[in-house]
């Protein structure tokens, strides 16, 4: 067994040798023992930005501006309003324009730890849905277009994980974005009653940041899943020590 385990384990390490992939000319490296580490972390990832906003093929990191979603679903239940929505062919716009103010860096022999404040001057997102639920006793439900614009998004990519087989293994991506500005569109939220639409449309521009911290909370651990699922997806192609020498 001891033997079987062994090759399991050289195996393995092969495997993943094999698929490492080239760090790209254009990305700026920095090393963790440098004195300024944070601020060649901060200069690399705004150089960066632009360029995989593109896509970069050998990397699985797709075009992510728009920033495409085929499906994403959410579920809501605090009581008085219980409800699900499904949200389909959504693109996100803007996120190529993001400035980032300041990173934070931790690092141990076994652990890294990167704290990324940015700035997302204006972000649109738009595409079809599907809603049914309850208000109390009201009954709410309807699909068809929405969209949503944010003006000044800011938020913190805190991302944590573990140095295994000289990769970063990702283990949370976390955001909790505050937004200064938001409006919303959607149709056909009561299934053709557009008096009633309207209404429901005037009164979430007006209290939408009471609706944005009802739903933060689960929209970020939705986030979470997905983020980190992609970092792992980058970074499970590129040799941790020389990435971060």
């Amino acid at each position: 067994m001891k033997r079987v385990a062994v090759i399991f384990c050289a195996v393995f390490s092969v495997a993943l040798a094999a698929e490492e992939v080239e760090i790209p000319k254009y990305l700026k490296l920095c090393s963790r023992k440098s004195q300024d580490v944070d601020g060649c972390l901060k200069n690399a990832i705004q150089d960066a930005i632009p360029k995989f906003a593109k896509g970069v093929p050998e990397l699985g990191i797709p075009v992510l501006d728009p920033y495409y979603v085929a499906t994403d679903e959410i579920s809501y239940n605090n009581g008085l309003m219980q409800g699900k929505l499904l949200m389909k062919e959504v693109n996100a716009y803007g996120t190529s324009r993001a400035k980032i103010l300041k990173v934070i860096s931790t690092f141990s022999e076994d652990r890294q730890r990167l704290e990324v404040d940015v700035l997302f001057p204006k972000i649109l997102v738009d595409g079809e849905y599907k809603a049914e639920g309850h208000l109390n006793d009201f009954k709410v439900g309807g699909k068809g277009f929405f969209n949503v614009s944010m003006e000044g998004i800011r938020t913190v990519w805190d991302i944590t994980g573990r140095i295994e087989n000289d990769r970063w293994v990702v283990e949370h991506f976390m955001v909790l974005p505050e937004v200064e500005k938001m409006k919303v569109y959607f149709d056909d939220l009561f299934n053709g009653d557009e008096s009633l639409n309207n209404i429901a449309r005037t009164f979430i521009n007006e209290y939408w940041p009471l609706f944005y911290r009802e739903l933060l909370p689960i929209a970020s651990a939705q986030w979470d899943k997905m983020l980190t699922d992609f970092a792992n997806s980058v970074f499970s192609k590129l040799s941790y020590s020389k990435l971060f020498a």
